[in-house]
């Protein structure tokens, strides 16, 4: 099993050359000793190049890529990858840091993850035997936190909890090799949770493995300053496009709710009932989102023709009728029990919402505006 390491570097000739040595004593235990070192070099102006020119007189196995210039962590990762597969015709790709956070003895326990059935492997430092380092401020502790739980929650992969490490084994045949490359969406840091994602849509068997995540041995930081705002965006973006018709209609809904909102409080008190006030509201509220979803959330499947619309348009107001009618009842039983007063009238109301936004969108989704 060929087993790639990849090491994106920036200004660690202090560091790559040590690394290298223990990968070295390390080699014969990972992937049976079959094992390539790949840096990725950002044109570091320190020599970090020379340092690994030297080591693969050294060794064979060490291979260096220079790249023109620093293009940021994800760039290095996709080029090394890239280099992966094309010239080594590797199996098993290793992510790791240069700086010693990640520990090269840890290696061959990760890659040791595929031989009992993971596909990918993340050495996790938020399971039960991960660290992060003591020394780390409480913002950085939360932020580390934090971010991985919204990531869990938005992106919904429950099974994994350290969506930004960086000491990461992929299985190449049927994972890796089945990634579009050019469509990750960012060059920094975010490349993580991109990659991830990805691989949790490729069924990829995932896997996480304790590590304890250190301190740099020496050398400075090399996060962009702009991780924050870039993992929130990628975060949404990788939500977003993967329910993107869902959004839409959200935002059809969002409209439709005010047509619906305002009116239905406007005629509550034109007419002085809210229950007919409800029914009222929801059949304008209704002609509005069918224009609006067949022109843009549904867009792909838009109604063509004179008959197919006036069908579908049956179909949509019979099927509107229902939550609406539900909605009004529910008002109804509200205030007959509770007095017709704004609190109870609108709680009545909201519930009647959320009923309806499920079945609308499954009813539209699954029968008028079906993939044919």
């Amino acid at each position: 099993m060929k087993t790639v390491v990849v090491i994106p570097t920036y200004n660690e000739a202090e560091n790559i050359g040590n690394l290298i040595e223990v990968l070295a004593a390390e080699r014969s235990f990972i992937s049976g000793g079959d094992t390539a070192v790949l840096v990725v070099d950002g044109n570091s102006p320190d020599g970090t190049a020379d340092v690994v020119s030297r080591k693969r007189e050294k060794y064979d196995w060490v291979h260096l890529l220079v790249e023109e210039k620093k293009a940021g962590l994800g760039a290095a990762y996709i080029a090394g990858f890239r280099k992966a597969i094309s010239d080594f015709n590797a199996d098993v790709i290793v992510e790791m840091d240069a700086d010693f956070q990640h520990d090269p003895k840890d290696v061959k326990r990760l890659v040791a993850e595929l031989a009992h059935g993971a596909d990918y492997v993340i050495g996790s430092r938020l399971v039960s035997g991960g660290s992060i380092p003591a020394e780390w401020g409480l913002y950085r502790k939360a932020l580390s936190f934090g971010g991985n739980i919204f990531a869990k929650l938005v992106l919904g992969i429950p099974r994994v909890n350290d969506f930004t490490s960086g000491f990461k084994v992929s299985r190449v045949r049927g994972f890796v090799d089945k990634l579009d490359l050019d469509s990750i969406m960012t060059k920094g840091f975010a490349y993580k949770i991109d990659l991830l994602f990805k691989m949790s849509r490729l069924k990829a068997n995932i896997r996480e493995v304790p590590i304890k995540f250190g301190l740099r041995d020496r050398g400075d930081s090399k996060m962009e300053k702009n991780n924050l705002v870039d993992s929130l965006r990628v975060v949404l973006t990788l939500r977003y496009n993967e329910n993107k018709k869902f959004c839409k209609f959200c935002v059809v809904g969002f409209i439709g709710l005010f047509v619906d909102t305002t009116g239905f409080n406007i005629l509550r008190i034109l007419l002085n009932d809210s229950a007919l006030g409800a029914w009222i509201s929801g059949f304008t509220a209704m002609l509005v989102t069918f224009s609006l979803n067949n022109y843009w959330s549904f867009k792909e499947n838009k109604i063509r023709g004179t008959e197919k619309k006036v069908i579908s348009f049956v179909v949509y107001i019979l099927s509107s009728l229902i939550p609406i009618l539900v909605r009004g009842k529910l008002v109804y039983l509200a205030t007959s029990s509770f007095g017709d007063s704004f609190f109870v009238s609108n709680i009545a109301f909201l519930i009647g919402i959320v009923l309806g936004l499920i079945w609308n969108y499954t009813v539209y989704s699954k029968i008028i505006w079906r993939k044919l």
